[in-house]
């Protein structure tokens, strides 16, 4: 018999997840201080939320986030080093912003990764 915490996240997965996300989270960096990705894209279901809104970073460089995806996966382990794309119709690749890591007592239950654009603004 599945654990009740079990149950919930499949039944999360299958009815709350229509959209799926590419992940790579391999990358390196050039001489020019741009990072470069290598190695295949992995899947994850995702329920993703179009946001209109930014933050400032520590030097007060605006950041601007487009997306919201939640990724309801028990082990997925994300950084900000990686690079998502989005599904149709968005269809773009994208730089990982920020990633916050939800829990319960029993442990992950999701993350959440900020989607940043594909053009660098500033302010």
């Amino acid at each position: 018999m599945a654990l009740p915490s079990q149950t919930f996240m499949t039944d999360l997965k299958v009815n709350m997840t229509p959209d799926t996300v590419q992940i790579r989270t391999t990358s390196s960096v050039n001489n020019y201080g741009e990072r470069t990705y290598t190695g295949g894209a992995t899947s994850y279901d995702a329920y993703i939320v179009r946001v209109e809104e930014g933050r400032r970073s520590a030097d007060e460089t605006l950041i601007d986030i487009d997306y919201i995806c939640y990724l309801p996966d028990a082990s997925v382990a994300i950084d900000p080093d990686g690079q998502i794309t989005l599904p149709s119709p968005i269809s773009a690749t994208r730089p990982i912003v920020r990633v916050n890591t939800k829990r319960d007592p029993l442990g992950q239950v999701a993350q959440v990764v900020y989607v940043g654009s594909t053009s660098k603004k500033g302010g």
